[in-house]
């Protein structure tokens, strides 16, 4: 008996931290769902309505900053204290804080794909197979190059150079100064999304496939056959690179080789790609469920419960302060919500002795 108690005072005195978990902090209810998946910031989600509006969604409060007539279909950009959308084929600056208009420029044919910006630039992919290349502060061209194709995801940005995945299978990497060819291959699918890291390109492929490309020769270094389409984008950390796919797994791979670490069964199919957090590896599904994983094991470990199917991906929220919401999911229905960590309060010794346990020295 004596044992028992001395066991049970312990538990009670450990300090060992629990499983990472998140809790709701706010939510946003909209009258229409979204379009498209919201454009971030550090501080606020830029939301494209079915209704015609975009919504300026404060992250730490949960409270609307703005709301304005802007029709698109595409998720909005963010740079420079700016929000770019496009619609109507005009390109669109607003101030991020007002939703004042800064400027205008026209883009003849329209966007394919979502406006990317990056370091000053904004780049449109026009459905011509133009490449625009606009200066984000002013919307003043800097370059047009003709692809002869439209990309088919947003570009892969490494140093000064872009990697472009187009729709007639090509990759392309081109000099972000002036948009002229290092080199460039033909792949036998599509690329369906590409994750772009300081040492390799990751690609998922409609042929249902992963593969990672030399930055510095387009070379293949590494696949993988999947059993389904990739499901969003890729995600990585020092270590591994981690990616969903249809066919209901989760796999870990080496960062430099490529070889399998680990993979996880998913109980129904992702809703998206994997999301790396400091202290988890998050699934969204399509249900309310985000799963969270070990990163290192593959072992699961919490799960977080949106308000309703989640229907885009997921946003995380880096270097945001601990107390503050650093997931954020958008419902199907039209909910944004935003999730924080749970502090549980430290283990305390009791306050009184229980009965018959051995004094502690």
């Amino acid at each position: 008996m004596a044992h028992f108690f001395a066991v049970l005072l312990a538990l009670f005195q450990a300090d060992t931290p629990a499983a990472p978990s998140l809790d709701p902090r706010w939510a946003v209810t909209f009258d229409s769902p979204p379009v498209a998946s919201p454009g971030y910031d550090a501080t606020t989600a830029y939301i494209p309505l079915k209704s015609g509006q975009l919504v300026a969604v404060n992250l730490d409060r949960g409270t609307i900053r703005w709301r304005l007539d802007a029709a698109t279909v595409l998720t909005p950009s963010t740079g420079e204290g700016l929000v770019f959308s496009v619609s109507d084929q005009v390109i669109e600056a607003r101030d991020a804080q007002t939703g004042a208009q800064r400027w205008r420029t026209p883009l003849p044919g329209g966007a394919a794909v979502p406006l990317f910006y990056d370091t000053g630039w904004l780049l449109a992919s026009t459905t011509s197979g133009d490449l625009v290349a606009l200066r984000a502060s002013d919307g003043s061209l800097l370059w047009r190059r003709q692809l002869g194709s439209p990309l088919s995801g947003p570009p892969g940005p490494a140093l000064d150079r872009l990697y472009l995945a187009l729709d007639d299978n090509r990759l392309v990497s081109v000099l972000l100064t002036n948009g002229e060819t290092v080199w460039e291959r033909t792949l036998p699918a599509r690329v369906t999304t590409m994750l772009a890291l300081d040492d390799q390109l990751v690609l998922g492929t409609a042929a249902k496939s992963i593969m990672s490309i030399s930055l510095s020769s387009g070379r293949q270094r590494w696949q993988w056959p999947l059993g389904g389409d990739v499901s969003g984008a890729p995600t990585a950390d020092d270590k591994r690179i981690y990616f969903a796919a249809r066919d209901n797994l989760l796999r870990a791979v080496d960062r430099g080789s490529g070889n399998l670490r680990w993979k996880a069964n998913l109980p129904s199919r992702p809703a998206g790609g994997p999301l790396r957090l400091p202290d988890a590896l998050f699934m969204p599904m399509v249900s309310s469920e985000i799963l969270g994983f070990d990163p290192e094991t593959g072992k699961p470990a919490v799960t977080v419960r949106a308000a309703g199917e989640i229907g885009v991906q997921p946003f995380f929220r880096p270097d945001v302060r601990r107390t503050a919401p650093l997931l954020i999911t958008v419902s199907r229905e039209g909910q944004l919500q935003g999730f924080g960590r749970r502090f549980e309060p430290p283990h305390q010794a009791l306050p009184f002795p229980l009965p018959g346990a051995p004094a502690l020295p």
